[in-house]
Parts: C-alpha cells; structure tokens; sequence
C-alpha cells in the first residue's frame, strides 16, 4: 500500500465552500440508507468554477442531486476518499443518497455496530464514513436528523440536541426528529439506535431551569449507574463554580458502548462512552475504576465549552481542546480527591507514557508541523503534555487571571473554530502578562532536562546553584532552544527550617523562578549549606538531574512537612538508582533506598499517599531510564528489588506489613493493603494464598483483582485455582472478565503460547478493542520476558497484522512497544528490528504504516 501524503500545518488555508445546514433522514437496519441534504455556500474570495470537493471514504453513493436536479454522471467523480463536483453555483442545495453496512464496519470509524446497537464514532474524520461532507473541524453548521428504525430492534433512537418529534409508522417501524441549536463541525455528530435502558436524573443548574440527565446502558446494567451520575453532577457543579460555565442545553446524554476504540467522545449533547468508564460497583470495578470513570466523565462533559462550543480550527490544534480539558478533569479529580495522590498519580501516568514518547522514534510537538494518519496524533504527547503546558500557564499567572483569561478566550471565540495563539491571546490580555513564549512548547518535541548543580562557598558563606537546561534532538527537530520553565524551588537548613530565596530578576515568587535560558545562577547567602527541594507539584514537565546524594534524597523523603510530590519523586529517583546498581551488581544504591522506605513506614502518613510512597515505579519509567537494555537483566534486578523491598518492609516494620490483612473499609486503606500482599506474596507468605481466595470470592473487586494479582507473581496451585473461581464468577460480565484476561497474560509464568491460546480463548473478541487492548497490552507491558523474545515479537507482530486489517485505529496504538528497538542490546535490537520490517511488509492501513515508518527511518 502506497503510504498518504503528509498534511502540512503549512498548507492551512480556509474553506473554499461553507456548509449552513444539514438534514439527514436516516433509515437504520442491516443497510442503512442515509439521504444528507445540505446547504452549500461559495466563499466570496473563492473563484466561481472552483470545484466543491467533499470527503467520501468508502461509500456507494446511491443519488446526487443539485437543487432538486440529478447531476450528469460526468459532472462529478466519485474516488474511494472524495467525491468531487466540477461546477456549482453560489449557493445551492446538494442532496445525496448512501447506503450503509454497519455490521461490517469493523474499523469501528463511522455508523457501526457496538453490541446489539449502532452508533457512530465521528472524529477525527468518522462523518465522511456516512455521507460526503466537509469533514474538517473548521466548517461549523446547524444540524437535525430524523431516524427511522424497526420499533422491536431500535426501540431508542438518539441524535445531538433536543429532540422535537417522534412517533410509531406502519409496519412495526418509529421515528425521531433530533434538532441541534448549536452550529457544529461534523465529528460532533452522533447518533445511536438500539434496545437500551434509560436511568434518568435531574440537574439544578445555577441558572434556575433544570437540566435533564440520562444514562442509556444495555438492560440489565441499570443498577451500575450510579457513580457515572453522581460524577456528572459533580462535574456540572464544579465547572460553575469553578468558570461559570452553565450548561447551555436542556438534555445532556451519555450512552455506554461495548466496542470503542478511545475512552469516550464529548459529542455535543450525546456522549458515546466506552462502557468501561460508566459502569462501576464496588463488586464489579476497582477504586482505580471509580477515579477513571469520574474523570473521563468529567473531561467529556468539560468538552462543552472547550471543544465544543469552541473548537479548532484544524487538527494541528489538538491540543487546545484536550490539552486544555485534560487540565480541567485533573484540577476537578484534585478537588474531589486526595489533591496530592491525583498530582502523584498524573506526573507517574506521564512519566510512564508521555517520556517515552518523547524519546522515541515517535516524538512529536504538541501542535506538530506534518502528520499522515491523524488518528496516530492521539497521544500521550497532545493530551498529558498538552495539560501540563496549560498547567504551566495556569501557575505563570494565577487562578483568578486564569479563570477570567479562559472565560475571555470562550466568549471571544464561542461558536467558531480557533487556535492556540487565540488561547494565549485571551491568557495574556487578561492576565497583562505576554505568554507568548509558551508557544515554544507547543512547537518542540522531547523532554528538557534540568541540571541542577551546588557549590558551597564556605569562606563567603554562599550556597552557589546553577540551573542548566537541555533538550535532546529528536526525529527532525536536531537544535532545540530554550524553554520557559515555571521552576518552583524551596531551601531548607539542617533542621528542616525554611531558608528564603534572595531577591532575583528570576523570582516571580516566594518559592516559583522563571527559568527561560540555557542557565540560571541563583546565589544564596547563609551560615551553613541548604538542601534545595525542586519541582513543587511537578510545576513543570522536565526531567530533573539534581546532584541529591543518596543520604539527601533520604531526608527529603521522610521530611513530613515537605511536599508530597517531593516526597515521592525523591523516592523515584532513589528506586531508579537501586534497579540501575542491581543491573551492574552494585547493591549500595538498594540500601539507601531499603532505609528510606523503612523511615517512611514507621511513620506513615496517610494510608493512600503511604502507598504511592511505597510502591515501585512502574516497569516503563525504569526502562525508560535505560540505555543498551539488555531485557533479561532488567528483569531480573526488577525481581531482586521488589524481594529485597519486601524483606525490608515486612521485616522490621511488622506494623506495616499488619495492612495485608487489615479491615480496609477505605480506598486509600485498600490501596495500602493490595500493596502490602503484593510484597508478602514476593515472600511467599502463607497468608497470601488463604487471604487472597477470601478477597476473589469476597464482594470488593479493589481487594479481588488485587488478591488475584498477587497470586499471579508466582503462580502455583493457589494462582490457578483463583483464576478458574474468578472466571467461572465474572464470565458473563465482559469488563470484569478484560480484567481476567489482562492478569493471566501479563503475568510472569505466562510464555508466549499462553498468550496465544487467550487471543483463540472463546471469549477472546478481535472486534472489541478493550479485549484485544487487555491481552496484547498486559502481554508487552508486564511480561517483558516472554515479550522480548522472538517468539514474543513474532506473536505480538502476528496480532497486530491482523488487528490492522480491521480496525487500524487500534493496530496503530498498540504497535508502541515494537518500535523502540534502538534503545535494546543485542540481539534483541536485530530481532524486534527484523520482526518490525516484516511486518512493514504486510501492512494494509496508513496508520499502523505510520509507526512502522518512523522506527524503521
């Protein structure tokens, strides 16, 4: 297959052709008949024999009409991607005819079927899927669509908007007439039609009209509601107190579906949600559940306003629709939650995802200058990143400039499509500060480093530190410049107090520096040396290099006063130091960091930041600290330090390990508590297997799946007979049973043709992606042994060929852990590398291409 050309952030140019309205009269069943009726109008800059060109992907176009009249078959020429119209006039009214299959779409893009209904997934260019459209997110038009089905198969039938006509036809057929108010780019769109059941809620919004609230979820999962509701009201309230940000329309619907390829979609008025972040009980999701549920919940609805009301004006301003929302569902998560676990939390997911991506063979800006396939720019990078440049600008000039800057951007440019300068615009006319300079960020890949020197001047009395920036080339982007980096800085002496920083041009603030050069020399007077502590509440997404010694990244961490984020990143860094002396067996590093956790456990704080303080990094931050990776040595220093961990905590500190079997009635307690029989199980403790078969067949899925992958460590008897009770309990429950599949092909007994029988498990599903994202995913995340082997690339490679030929979307965001072969020793490199060029060979979609490309460049 010949790859898609590069679209160029460049190339921007506005619309030649508008679309005012649009009316879709849509007949669902097996072949689904849709009639678009558009009203089409020339730009008064465009020249008159300019051709109109509307996206079509693989459509069989039925009738084409201009203002009621056919179109002569040679005035228009219909190819796989576009259907073009030679001549048209000014202003004109285009109707076509589609036939649909929407059983047979498995790329899951478009109208298609998820379970017993169908709905549609719309962006990035899902629309063009159902009709010939304008399908960019610069034409803005008023939609209504009426919906025809069989009454029995689609008793519900949904659009965008307020829905202002329904009723039954002959022949056991209805219908419904949808009317959006709000003009609209077309992957807004939405529509469903299936046998669901309806939990209906209401709001009071702070405008006195009530809002109406419904939940439509398969029948029989009513019950699994309640959290998703509350979420969305608490979202609702928060986004009014917050911005003042009312929601503007009278009905606000969220619709659970079993096959989506993404989290959720905040379509205007009718959210499409993969059911696994609407439906929750405590027997049935984990407390990790719970938090997801209410911050996806939170990020579609916040999308009213940015995205929706405002969106952009094309996909290389991505980010300031999700980058923007990110940073408003985690603000909401800080308020709702444990403020300090959710930022801990955040900077983990980041470091786990978002680094690597930054180092590898995928890297790109935030808003970059080219892509192929814009589904493979759904990334860690424009999302996570993207929130943290808001994050930046939030700290640069403070909550209440923040809040009038974004309520500025919003109301200068509701109702239309912009970009990320119109953003910092609003930001700095409000807040009188020029941010402009923040637009760097947005514009240069990779991560900087921050090199953090001391030097003490005892005859002068002068703590010397020296600030250093860096940012290493990635793929076309060899010279970096420097960024302007919020740096949150506080000195204390040995005794823990408070040291101030002198006066600066750079300090902005008591403890915050504005760092925007290659270096900063910041000297502090005072009679003995201070300990600096750096990146308060990670104010900035760096990677720090600080000249800590092992016995001051102890203190730090067990200071109680200190930032909680210091606390823990301080112990990161003494993990990473341990896992890194293991591999070149050199145990030093491990006894600072065994002593640090010994500290922390006998004077814990409490029970949920006790266990972010005393869990290990996940294994992708480590590996992303590694050069030349041999994986069977990381592996194994892996193994030694969560034994050597365990012995120490379970040793000395015996009040600590009594959390195992504690009455954990709290989700901080059991976050503790799964923790702590992770480490009794690398021991072999007996307790394990009798406490875990008690939490498998107990009612709290948080203590189940946590008892379960326990056992998983090192298998055995008990391991199995676990996994076959919680199989036989949760095999009708399809999210509860990914969980299943993700434990046994993720853990380390597995080889590669365990994995193998679960992709030809009868309840294995290539259609549904939270399936295939479940095996696949937990196979290269948490078997690193099996995986990188041939036989492990040769299955994963295998999976992803297939995968590719129907839902490309997938293939392509799962393909990840095969492209960073460079990083590996050999022979691993040659073999991940030869099994990558392989694979190239087979593939049938521009996005798995994409991926495949960048590595093999």
């Amino acid at each position: 297959m010949t790859a898609s050309p590069l679209h160029r952030r460049a190339d921007y140019h506005a619309p030649a052709y508008r679309i005012d309205r649009v009316h879709l009269d849509v007949n669902v069943d097996t072949t689904t008949r849709v009639h678009a009726r558009l009203t089409v109008v020339r730009d008064a800059a465009t020249a008159s024999d300019t051709p109109l060109v509307l996206d079509a992907r693989g459509l069989t176009l039925d009738r084409i009409q201009i203002n009621g009249e056919a179109v002569a078959p040679e005035a228009y020429r219909l190819s796989d991607s576009t259907l073009t119209l030679n001549r048209v006039p000014a202003q004109f009214t285009l109707d076509t005819v589609c036939t649909l299959q929407p059983e047979a779409n498995s790329a899951l893009e478009g109208f298609y079927q998820s379970g017993p209904m169908y709905c549609t997934q719309c962006e990035a260019h899902g629309f063009s899927r159902i009709t010939p459209y304008l399908d960019r997110p610069d034409v803005l038009a008023r939609f209504s669509v009426r919906l025809e089905a069989d009454a029995t198969r689609f008793p519900v039938l949904l659009a965008n908007g307020n829905r202002v006509d329904a009723g039954a036809l002959e022949g056991g057929r209805h219908y419904a007439v949808w009317d959006d108010p709000y003009a609209k780019p077309c992957y807004l769109f939405a529509m469903v039609a299936g046998d669901l059941a309806c939990v209906a809620d209401t709001f009071a919004a702070a405008d006195g009209r009530p809002r109406r609230l419904e939940f439509y979820v398969d029948p029989g999962n009513e019950g699994l509601v309640e959290h998703a509701m509350q979420s969305l009201k608490d979202a609702m309230r928060w986004d009014e107190d917050t911005f003042g940000l009312v929601y503007d329309l009278d009905l606000y619907m969220v619709v659970a579906a079993r096959a989506f390829n993404m989290g959720a979609m905040e379509n205007k008025g009718l959210n499409i949600f993969n059911a696994a972040y609407v439906l929750a009980s405590p027997e049935t999701a984990t407390d990790d559940s719970y938090h997801a549920i209410s911050a996806v919940i939170a990020h579609e609805y916040f999308h009213n306003y940015t995205g929706n009301r405002v969106t952009c004006r094309d996909w290389f301003q991505l980010s300031l629709k999700e980058g923007l929302t990110v940073f408003r569902d985690q603000r909401f998560s800080e308020d709702h939650h444990d403020a300090d676990c959710e930022r801990i939390d955040q900077v983990r997911n980041l470091r786990a995802m978002q680094f690597p991506e930054d180092a590898g063979p995928t890297a790109h800006p935030v808003r970059p200058d080219a892509y192929q396939e814009v589904n493979n720019f759904y990334t860690a990078t424009v999302y996570e990143k993207g929130a943290e440049i808001v994050r930046m600008l939030h700290t640069r000039i403070g909550p209440a400039a923040f809040r009038e800057g974004l309520r500025r951007y919003l109301h200068e440019h509701d109702g239309t499509a912009a970009t990320l300068e119109d953003f910092i615009a609003a930001l700095s006319a409000e807040s009188e500060v020029d941010l402009s300079p923040f637009l760097a960020w947005y514009a240069q890949a990779g991560t900087p480093r921050v090199r953090l020197r001391r030097h003490w001047d005892a005859a002068r009395g002068v703590l010397q530190l020296t600030l250093q920036q860096h940012t290493a080339p990635t793929p076309g982007q060899p010279q970096k410049q420097p960024l302007p980096i919020p740096f949150r800085l506080r000195l204390h002496d040995a005794g823990g107090r408070a040291v101030p920083l002198p006066e600066h041009p750079a300090r902005l603030a008591d403890d915050l520096l504005w760092f925007d050069g290659e270096t900063l020399t910041l000297e502090v007077p005072h009679h003995v040396p201070a300990l600096p502590t750096c990146l308060q509440g990670f104010s900035a997404p760096v990677r720090l290099d600080a000249d800590y010694s092992d016995h001051e990244l102890r203190r730090i961490a067990t200071r109680d006063e200190e930032d909680a984020f210091v606390r823990w990143d301080a112990l990161q860094t003494l993990q990473a130091r341990a896992h890194a002396g293991l591999m070149r067996d050199d145990r030093a590093p491990l006894t600072h960091l065994l002593q640090a956790l010994q500290n922390v456990a006998a004077q814990p704080p409490s029970p949920a930041l006790t266990a972010r303080l005393l869990a290990m990094p996940p294994a992708a931050v480590l590996w992303d600290g590694c050069d030349a990776i041999n994986p069977t040595a990381f592996v194994t220093a892996l193994d030694q330090q969560h034994h050597a961990i365990a012995e120490a905590l379970l040793g000395p500190c015996s009040v600590w390990a009594a959390w195992a079997p504690h009455q954990l009635s709290r989700w901080g307690e059991r976050a503790l508590g799964n923790l702590a029989l992770s480490y009794l199980a690398r021991l072999g403790t007996p307790v394990v297997a009798r406490l875990a078969s008690e939490r498998v067949q107990g009612p709290n899925m948080t203590l189940a799946a946590g008892a379960l992958q326990a056992l998983c460590r090192d298998g055995g008897a008990a391991c199995e007979a676990a996994l076959s009770l919680f199989y036989s309990r949760w095999c009708e429950q399809p999210l509860v049973l990914d969980r299943w599949f993700a434990l046994q092909a993720g853990r380390r007994q597995a080889t590669v043709a365990d994995v193998q029988q679960l992709l030809a498990h009868e309840q294995f599903d290539w259609g549904n992606p939270n399936r295939v994202r479940a095996v696949l995913g937990a196979f290269a995340r948490d078997n690193l042994a099996a995986f990188h082997t041939a036989e492990g690339y040769a299955c994963y490679a295998e999976a992803l060929a297939r995968l590719d030929a129907r839902n490309p979307q997938t293939a392509a965001r799962l393909s990840r852990p095969l492209l960073g072969f460079r990083r590996l020793a050999e022979p691993w490199q040659t073999l991940q590398r030869d099994t990558v060029a392989s694979l190239r060979g087979r593939v049938v979609s521009t996005d798995l291409m994409e991926m495949l490309d960048a590595a093999l460049a």
